[in-house]
């Protein structure tokens, strides 16, 4: 009858909901976690992570089927009553495959559902995180020799806490933080324009106290801002003492995109 035949999808369903969920949600889950440490760590790409995701759904799938099937049986579902070879019939067939596809679809979905609850694109920030390091790097130190400078510091800027923070600093350990308005990397934050000092001391601008901090003695300093490409100053790079006099002063102009 129609009913047997509804239970018998109906039964066919229920457990691939179970398996549907748990291999959805610990592919997504592992995959993520892979990708946002491996991936960025080893830069593997997001499709081989997705991969080493479905090996770690497969192995749990494996460890949970007798879990789920246990479920399934305490859930004590009508009985279809049908014999063995009503069972074998083509329509039974039919009823009975159409009833796993609709339950594992509606598993899978459900599975998906901790994509609410994650910052899909964590893994992408940390990759371009990783490459703009790479790049600060070697513009520092490469600044720094360009301009002869005995150190070199770039400063960006944290908007939500009002602050400049060094994320490169040659020469010294740790993090500097100041205002965005504090020092001379703040008078550059503020004006969008180069400044050039060669005795700091005499400038009202200067923070004497990053030097109390560091225990470096600053002379003169040259502070450049950092332009995004709708011309906005995201951070500032400043040299410090230069070692020798030069008759004439290089001018480097960094814009950079967010």
């Amino acid at each position: 009858t129609k009913e047997q035949l509804h239970m018998l999808a109906y039964r066919a369903a229920i457990p691939m909901v179970g398996f549907g969920f748990m291999d959805n949600l610990v592919m997504i889950t592992a995959g993520e976690a892979i990708d946002s440490t491996l991936g960025v760590a080893l830069g593997i790409s997001t499709m081989t992570a997705a991969g080493f995701g479905q090996c770690c759904s497969d192995v749990a799938g494996n460890l949970s089927g007798g879990t789920v099937d246990a479920a399934v049986t305490r859930m004590k579902l009508q009985h279809h009553g049908l014999s063995e070879n009503q069972l074998d019939l083509k329509i039974s067939r039919m009823y009975k495959l159409l009833g796993a596809c609709v339950g594992v679809v509606t598993g899978c979905l459900l599975g998906m559902s901790c994509l609410l609850f994650m910052d899909t694109d964590k893994a992408d920030r940390a990759r371009k995180a990783k490459e703009l390091k790479s790049i600060f790097d070697h513009i520092m130190t490469e600044g720094r020799a360009l301009f002869n400078a005995d150190r070199a510091t770039l400063f960006m800027l944290d908007e939500e806490k009002h602050e400049l923070w060094s994320q490169i600093a040659t020469g010294t350990k740790g993090i500097i933080k100041v205002h965005e308005d504090e020092g001379i990397a703040g008078a550059c934050l503020q004006s969008g324009e180069i400044i050039n000092i060669e005795n700091a001391y005499d400038d009202k601008r200067f923070n004497q106290e990053v030097d109390g901090v560091t225990g470096f003695t600053t002379k003169s300093v040259l502070a450049i801002p950092v332009k995004n490409e709708t011309g906005k100053c995201i951070g500032v790079i400043q040299m410090l003492t230069k070692r020798t006099k030069t008759t004439r002063l290089p001018v480097l102009v960094l814009m950079m995109r967010n």
